[in-house]
């Protein structure tokens, strides 16, 4: 036999081998395996409805074997399903199934559901679980159902609504066209508008999901927020006049800041620096406030009927002062007293200062050894009082007339 028949024949052998295989497998369904190695597991059902044996069997879908056997189970409440696998399909423990209709003639498949991708996954003879409510219904059971979901509808009642939707619904019929409209427009809009609106639903879960790990204030917040609007309602009046005369108070406003429109940055650049300073004296501002509404009261005592009366203490004679070292505005920090420091004694000398401040365990001037120096003008025997303008110009007429006459 030549080399070309002998190559020849070899190739038709493989080929109709190669055929034989596919074709029994064709044949005999796609979970049925000539070379082995599928898996077996099986599927215990109420009732084994439109399955029999060559039921194919998918995993999510995909066909990856078929039903190859149907028996009573062992209890006799049930039956088994023995379900025959592809070979390397891995089901994950604690995967259920589930049957459905894979296309429109109703032919139902058993449909196998993963609840993880990881495994371990079954091996040979292990259990699938089918639900309760996974599983198909009786045709009697639905059209049971149906009969009680039938008989419990009240006629007139359905009557009643039928009118009562033809009244309601009567002459509405450009507003509902309107309507439609409206909501086509409003669905272009959103799709318009899709991606903001993703975005406030992504920042916005967060925002909710503090709102309620902070649900047990809510109920606080809710009482506040109903005392506020009946205060709210209680001001009405006030508010009415205040929104009456808002317009008018805010349209000079704006003509202000528009007159003024180059001197306000240089404004707020002055402020700047008045905040800095004021901010180092937050104490003494906090004292002055205190303080101020006492001084304004006391303020009063001056009055006399229609006028007021200053007198002005020009000199109360020299004084003692001490050369220290001025600290930070600020710096409130406790520091060690100078004990050495004393004021000489003399004549109307005026010794001031928290220096001369009586020291602790009677010592006295003892250790004292830097004196402090003395300014000012001698001490003025009385006061010395400056008239008001009205006292000057009766003297101013006094010394003229006198020159006069």
């Amino acid at each position: 036999m030549r080399r070309p028949v002998l190559i020849q024949l070899s190739l038709f052998v493989i080929t109709a081998v190669v055929a034989a295989i596919v074709g029994v497998g064709y044949v005999l369904g796609p979970g049925t395996q000539i070379f082995g190695g599928s898996l077996t597991l099986t599927a215990q059902m109420d009732d084994a409805v439109n399955l029999a044996v060559g039921s194919g069997v998918t995993y999510r879908g995909v066909a990856v074997g078929s039903v190859t056997d149907i028996s009573i189970s062992e209890t006799a409440l049930g039956a088994d399903l023995h379900l025959t696998l592809d070979p390397g399909t891995l089901v994950p423990v604690g995967s259920v199934a589930r049957v459905t209709n894979n296309n429109a003639l109703g032919i139902q498949t058993l449909d196998i559901m993963p609840t993880t991708a990881d495994g371990p996954y079954l091996t040979d003879g292990d259990r699938l679980d089918v639900p309760s409510d996974l599983q198909p219904r009786s045709l009697d059971e639905l059209l049971l159902q149906a009969s009680t979901l039938t008989e419990s509808i009240d006629p007139d009642s359905v009557a009643e609504l039928s009118k009562t939707m033809s009244s309601a619904l009567a002459g509405t019929g450009d507003a509902l066209a309107g309507l439609i409209d409206d909501a086509e427009t409003l669905s272009r809009m959103l799709d318009a508008h899709a991606p903001a609106l993703t975005n406030i639903v992504e920042t916005g879960t967060p925002m909710l999901d503090a709102f309620a790990a902070r649900s047990d204030s809510i109920p606080g917040s809710a009482s506040a927020a109903r005392e506020i609007t009946q205060q709210l309602l209680a001001q009405e009046p006030s508010l009415i006049h205040l929104v009456d005369r808002s317009p008018d108070a805010l349209a000079r406003t704006s003509a202000l800041l528009d007159d003024t429109r180059g001197t306000v940055g240089a404004l707020m650049t002055n402020m700047v620096s008045v905040s800095s300073v004021l901010g180092d004296r937050t104490p003494a501002l906090s004292a002055l406030l205190v303080a101020l509404p006492d001084t304004l009261g006391e303020l009063t005592s001056i009055v006399d009927g229609d006028r007021g009366n200053f007198t002005l203490v020009g000199t109360q004679g020299p004084v003692c002062w001490y050369d220290t070292t001025r600290r930070s505005v600020g710096d409130e920090s406790p520091r060690e007293p100078n004990l050495n420091l004393y004021c000489p004694p003399g004549p109307d000398l005026e010794q001031r200062g928290a220096q001369n401040a009586p020291r602790p365990n009677e010592l006295g001037r003892s250790g004292a050894s830097e004196p402090g120096n003395v300014t000012g003008p001698p001490m003025a025997e009385d006061p010395l009082l400056i008239p008001t303008a009205v006292e000057a110009l009766d003297y101013w007429t006094t010394l003229l007339e006198g020159v006069q006459g």
